[in-house]
């Protein structure tokens, strides 16, 4: 059975599923997936983020970011994004 294009060479587990979201890397390379590998993908990169096409269920991105990264590592990179903000034109 072939597997996802998000699923990395050394991971060996099979789908969950079909692809669910669509990882982009920090230069908008991207890779469909099932939601397991999506978010061991997205794990593995630095600036990812995830997008869920129309047809996805609902809530699969939000599941794939919240299991690509451990609690406090989401605290960080929010509170990263808050301090390195642009500053807004008076």
């Amino acid at each position: 059975m072939a597997r996802c294009p998000a699923a990395l060479p050394t991971d060996h587990t099979p789908c969950v599923g079909p692809a669910a979201v669509t990882v982009l890397d920090a230069d908008n390379a991207g890779a469909d997936g099932c939601e397991l590998h999506a978010a061991r993908l997205l794990a593995a990169l630095d600036r990812g983020h995830v997008l869920a096409p129309t047809h996805a269920s609902a809530g699969a991105a939000h599941r794939v970011f919240k299991a690509a990264a451990p609690q406090d590592v989401r605290l960080h990179r929010l509170a990263d994004a808050l301090v390195s903000s642009p500053a807004t034109p008076s």
